[in-house]
């Protein structure tokens, strides 16, 4: 899986971040079976931004967009109170979807 990121207003996100990004998403490839391809054929693009919360406390949001061969487009669109949970909330959003393709796909049912 190639992952990208984008960050927009954050600050000290690091290497270790991207690494627990790359390790909590990264099994989704597991699910997708033989619509994943190789490894470089699925694209991941995550974006986290720094946001207040009314509170004044930090927060962050998380956006995600994954594709893969056949047709395979999942987003994800989160927000978390650290970054480590919002890498946990994204995962979540899109092993939903990626499980729900790979059924359709499995089972011989494609959308025209």
């Amino acid at each position: 899986m190639i992952f990208q990121f984008v960050t927009n207003h954050v600050h000290n996100f690091n290497e270790e971040d991207k690494q627990h990004y790359r390790d909590t998403i990264g099994h989704l490839v597991k699910f997708l079976g033989t619509e994943a391809g190789d490894e470089d054929s699925v694209k991941i693009t995550i974006s986290v931004e720094n946001t207040k919360h009314h509170t004044g406390e930090d927060s962050f949001a998380g956006k995600a967009h994954m594709t893969c061969p056949h047709h395979g487009d999942f987003y994800a669109d989160v927000s978390a109170a650290s970054y480590r949970d919002l890498a946990d909330s994204i995962e979540k959003k899109l092993k939903d979807q990626v499980k729900k393709f790979h059924d359709k796909h499995k089972n011989g049912v494609h959308n025209q």
